[in-house]
């Protein structure tokens, strides 16, 4: 009897990690799609008032859904609690707010590259917060697919020189962005671990907690209106933002936390930093022009992606 069940909890893991990954590729497709779509909005809204206007927005959502499904998984230790309003206020108030200013100061080419890092600081994070550790074969994964994402957004042209000081900024913003969206999923997985909360509830605490510590940021800064990112007044179609929201952050954030709760963190973050892939791959669907780089990079991060989910 005791073999039966060894066997059935095998045959049980094997079906949660898949549900697991097929979650992180699909969070991972959802986010390069509602990129597209935020891009229309970059020069309505500053960094900050976006992040408040889409947190708003999937707010809502989500607790449309938690009241119409009455889900009732909810945390009810205050270790769960901690641990995911922790994971949004790093993951999504600090990172996200990081990775807007890296992009400001240094671009999406340089920001890009630097954020591949997250999958191994979410491997060593994960060492060090819950003591799980990866086998070779995934380790090797994370290194291939952190290669071929890198060499895949290398511009194949010189970038425009910075001053030194604009640079060491960027640089900067852009490794506090990596290291926090990888710790934002590893204190997410802290907290499933503690107990079984629904994927719904801790994205929907995690998404509250970012959102009201970016709120209060926007409500100091004398640059940033608060009634502006929480109205909309004055921005065009805003359908495409609902869209963008709807996708990027209310079913993106989803899929995030049932990846997560079904996987391991650093082989969930692997799998969400294929994205920018993904938005190559729709560039070269809408005919826009597609590098050597963005081929053998994709081909590299493939292969990589492919020993991650084998170890």
């Amino acid at each position: 009897m005791i073999t039966v069940r060894s066997e059935k909890a095998k045959k049980n893991n094997q079906i949660i990690m898949g549900i697991g990954e097929v979650a992180a590729f699909t969070a991972a497709a959802v986010w390069a799609f509602s990129t597209l779509l935020y891009k229309r909005f970059s020069h309505h809204l500053n960094p900050f008032e976006l992040n408040v206007a889409k947190g708003v927005i999937a707010s809502a959502l989500m607790a449309a859904v938690l009241l119409i499904t009455w889900d009732s998984q909810l945390p009810t230790s205050q270790f769960s609690w901690g641990w995911l309003v922790a994971s949004g206020i790093v993951g999504i108030a600090i990172g996200d707010s990081a990775y807007f200013g890296a992009l400001r100061n240094i671009g999406p080419a340089r920001t890009l590259v630097i954020e591949s890092l997250a999958p191994a600081i979410a491997g060593l994070l994960n060492i060090a917060l819950l003591g799980v550790f990866l086998s070779f074969t995934a380790w090797l994964g994370i290194i291939l697919t952190t290669v071929g994402v890198i060499y895949a957004v290398k511009p194949n042209q010189a970038l425009p020189t910075l001053d030194q000081h604009t640079f060491r900024k960027g640089v900067f913003f852009a490794l506090i962005a990596a290291t926090c969206q990888a710790a934002g999923m590893v204190l997410s997985k802290g907290a499933l671990n503690d107990q079984q909360v629904s994927s719904l509830w801790a994205a929907t605490i995690r998404l509250v907690s970012g959102t009201l510590t970016v709120a209060v940021i926007v409500a100091v800064l004398k640059h940033s209106s608060l009634q502006r990112a929480i109205t909309l007044k004055g921005i065009d179609k805003k359908g495409w933002l609902f869209a963008a929201v709807f996708f990027g952050t209310f079913i993106g954030l989803w899929l995030q936390l049932i990846s997560v709760n079904n996987t391991d963190p650093a082989i969930a973050q692997t799998i969400f930093s294929a994205a920018p892939l993904m938005v190559m791959t729709m560039s070269l669907i809408r005919k826009e022009h597609i590098t050597r780089n963005m081929i053998t990079g994709g081909l590299l991060a493939f292969g990589g992606i492919v020993l991650l989910l084998s170890g």
